[in-house]
């Protein structure tokens, strides 16, 4: 088949437009990154892979002494915590970004992380770019509480050279916003597409999988077995119709309410009394065999894991799965080895962007190499 011919769907809606809030859309519902966050989050499995990878772009922190323990802003953050920010969102979104606060004399003063998800690319009227990014925390309404324009806050992007420039125009350094590095693997001035986004589908069914397991064991129906004894008859009004004040009647709905109690994991292996309205009918118990949906979903659940873990690269043992008696330290020491090698091409983006970012800060720094991760064996 041709390329030309195939017409596959968009993983992001890109040429989508907010006028009124000036911004290009993320998505057709401008939540992209936000339902990138609750996929992930709903995915057992994907979760840990997600933690796994950030722990070793992250690695072992700055190899700079000095620079790893630098407080960079007001909040008394240290380099390293914007580090392990930036490699969460670079591995969830593709992307990450990060305020600079300047001085009075235009020199760049504080660093602080701006959830990527908080970020959208200002347009004007003609849907060009203008360079800016506007950040609001809610973008989606996940608050319930809508917002007006004069909420978001427009921001010039990272630009040292601009800033005194800016600065005036702002009115003073006390009004200037700052600048914002928007950093996307994908390029400037577009919306990427997150590292997992092929996978979406496989984190939704092991969420559905998991929604089903849940039910089974919470709302199953798991008696041991049904009672059946001699009822009382009810009683027969003029009409030929039973008398709903009877006491037959009565324990008809405490029986029907009597199933609804009887399902569950807390009320399982009970009895099910039912009286007949039958006399000459003896007692008799009859057994009652639960569904149990665990196994038809069983071949589903671990295919979908195992696509979940190739697509990150993590190693099994790392997951621990399939670990048994073959668990060993040379196995955990070339998982490592494999991952900070998966991982490297992250670590460079980032000693990279770090290195622009700091270029025109008070301290000189000039290692910004981040440490891979080790594991280190007890004798």
């Amino acid at each position: 088949m041709k390329v030309s011919d195939a017409k596959p769907a968009p993983r992001v809606e890109r040429n989508l437009y907010l006028n009124q809030k000036k911004i290009k859309a993320y998505g057709t519902g401008n939540d992209y990154p936000q339902k990138v966050l609750e996929i992930i989050n709903s995915s057992g499995t994907g979760k840990t892979c997600m933690d796994i990878y950030v722990k070793f772009v992250e690695g072992g922190g700055f190899l700079d002494v000095s620079l790893s323990e630098a407080v960079l802003n007001s909040k008394r953050e240290r380099a390293d915590s914007l580090l392990r920010k930036a490699a969460k969102d670079l591995k969830n979104f593709n992307g990450f970004a990060v305020l600079v606060k300047y001085n009075g004399l235009g020199l760049p003063d504080e660093y602080f992380n701006v959830p990527f998800e908080h970020c959208r690319i200002e347009v004007n009227e003609k849907k060009n770019y203008t360079g800016r990014i506007a950040v609001h925390p809610d973008w989606t309404n996940l608050t319930g509480k809508w917002f007006d324009n004069e909420d978001i806050r427009y921001i010039n992007s990272f630009n040292p050279a601009s800033a005194i420039a800016e600065m005036i125009k702002a009115g003073g350094p006390e009004k200037y916003l700052g600048q914002i590095m928007y950093y996307t693997v994908d390029g400037d001035f577009d919306y990427p597409i997150s590292p997992f986004d092929p996978i979406v589908t496989d984190m939704l069914t092991e969420e559905s999988v998991s929604t089903v397991k849940h039910r089974n064991a919470k709302y199953n129906f798991l008696p041991s077995g049904i009672l059946v004894r001699k009822g009382i008859k009810p009683q027969v009004k003029a009409d030929g119709t039973y008398d709903p004040d009877s006491l037959f009647n009565t324990e008809q709905r405490e029986s029907a309410m009597e199933i609804k109690r009887m399902q569950g994991d807390t009320n399982t292996s009970k009895i099910w009394v039912v009286d007949v309205d039958a006399d000459e009918e003896k007692p008799e118990f009859i057994p009652f065999d639960a569904k149990n949906y665990d196994k038809a979903y069983e071949y589903t659940e671990k295919t979908v894991q195992e696509n979940i873990g190739k697509m990150f690269l993590i190693p099994p043992i790392l997951r621990g799965v399939d670990v048994g008696a073959g668990f060993g330290a040379d196995l955990m020491i070339n998982a490592y080895a494999f991952m900070n090698a998966v991982t490297e091409n992250e670590r460079r983006m980032i000693e990279t962007a770090f290195m622009d970012l700091l270029q025109f800060y008070y301290i000189k720094f000039v290692d910004f190499s981040i440490k891979p991760q080790s594991y280190n064996v007890l004798t």
